[in-house]
């Protein structure tokens, strides 16, 4: 593209097309991509200007900090408050590790993540010097928006803007962590606690239809093929991580940072899981013996493997044996498939005791696809017995032999 201002490239990314702005002065230093070139242009333009900087891109990490923070209601702010107050704390574990990385890769994506910006006066417009004849649209980081004037419009900015670099999918995600800072609004400054959450009164429609579960399971053939695949290599451990979590349905950094003395005789007592907290998973018989046969690595852990790097060897094998189609996390879904034809799919508080799962409402969602039914049976009678399902499985108590076909799990007194 030859009329491209200079400061701005274009480049190919994925069979799509951006627009790149690098600025290197002493002042501003910055490198962003754009869908649009009128944002790439904007941004050029208003990077030469202190109060551009501030007030229509936000400012730097070195100038924030030099910034008094005294009527500072940007949402970008509010978000490093709750980075310190919540993600600041020494992680423990490679586990809390990725977990806080993770968290942190999303906050910035949101703070950074370009939006059309509709609460700019003609006044700060002009002084801006931004000629509403020609830039009748104005940009800024979603990071310098103002919590106070952010509406369920500005949200649904923030998706059509989003959906033109990401997957839907990701786009959800990161509305939750918008709804996230706003939920904690009201313990970084009290006089926010009556600020309305946007987020919830987004527009359904611009997600509608596009956000799809994984629904993936392992059939004979591909289970042939999988395993198969990691019974050739030399480190045994690719092998046995991926059987322990077929059968148990275990996640993969639940399973390797697994210690000896987690393993009970009918149980595994998880410490580190994805919500944080402790649970049980029960074993069955293929399980149970599973776990008997199998070899620590050491005292303190079960397998050799980190978690990163089982992550990385594994998705190298999956591309070398073209099973890429073939995630780690099918395996869990596998297991909670199977267990689920065995037991009935109608048996979810069964079933979340012996998976260890919190959620009766998520599980039904991610797993479950029969429509309500009026009970008919007991055991549908007696998940409903309570005002819902979730509280009924707190008077659950496993106390049966897992081998045997058709047993009935007792309620607690």
């Amino acid at each position: 593209m030859s009329n491209l201002p200079r400061g701005v490239q274009q480049v190919t990314y994925k069979d799509s097309r951006y627009f790149r702005v690098r600025i290197t002065r002493k002042d501003f230093k910055a490198d962003k991509y754009f869908k649009s070139l009128d944002e790439a242009k904007e941004f050029l333009a208003l990077s030469r200007a202190q109060k551009g900087k501030e007030l229509i891109y936000s400012i730097t990490e070195e100038q924030r900090k030099s910034k008094p923070t005294y009527g500072d209601f940007s949402f970008g702010y509010f978000v490093d408050l709750y980075i310190q107050d919540y993600l600041s704390s020494e992680c423990k574990t490679e586990l809390e590790q990725r977990n806080r990385n993770n968290k942190l890769s999303f906050l910035k994506t949101v703070k950074n993540a370009s939006v059309l910006d509709r609460s700019l006066s003609p006044t700060e417009k002009d002084d801006l010097n931004i000629d509403t004849q020609i830039d009748s649209k104005v940009y800024r980081f979603f990071g310098g928006f103002d919590v106070r004037k952010i509406k369920a419009i500005d949200i649904n900015n923030y998706i059509k803007s989003r959906l033109h670099f990401v997957k839907p999918i990701s786009v959800s995600r990161e509305l939750s962590y918008i709804s996230t800072i706003f939920r904690k609004l009201q313990y970084f400054n009290e006089d926010l606690a009556d600020i309305q959450n946007p987020v919830p009164q987004y527009d359904r429609d611009l997600l509608k239809n596009q956000i799809s579960k994984r629904e993936f399971v392992l059939t004979p053939e591909d289970e042939a093929k999988f395993f198969a695949a990691l019974s050739a290599k030399n480190n045994k451990e690719l092998l046995l991580v991926a059987q322990a979590s077929l059968l148990t349905g275990m996640r993969r950094s639940e399973i390797l940072t697994l210690k000896p003395s987690q393993i009970k005789e009918n149980y595994i007592q998880l410490i580190h899981t994805k919500s944080g907290r402790p649970r049980k998973v029960y074993l069955t018989k293929e399980a149970k013996k599973f776990f008997e046969e199998l070899k620590p690595a050491s005292s303190e852990k079960l397998f050799k493997y980190t978690i990163g790097g089982y992550d990385r060897v594994f998705r190298e094998i999956m591309q070398k044996t073209k099973l890429d189609h073939i995630h780690f996390h099918d395996l869990r879904r596998t297991n909670i498939s199977r267990l689920l034809t065995k037991i009935g799919h109608d048996n979810t508080i069964l079933a979340t005791e012996i998976l260890g799962i919190q959620s009766i409402k998520k599980f039904e969602e991610l797993h479950v696809n029969a429509e309500p039914v009026e009970p008919t049976t007991q055991y549908q009678a007696v998940k409903n017995w309570h005002s819902s399902p979730q509280i009924t499985k707190g008077y659950y108590n496993i106390v049966f032999n897992l081998n045997k076909s058709n047993t009935k799990p007792e309620q607690k007194e």
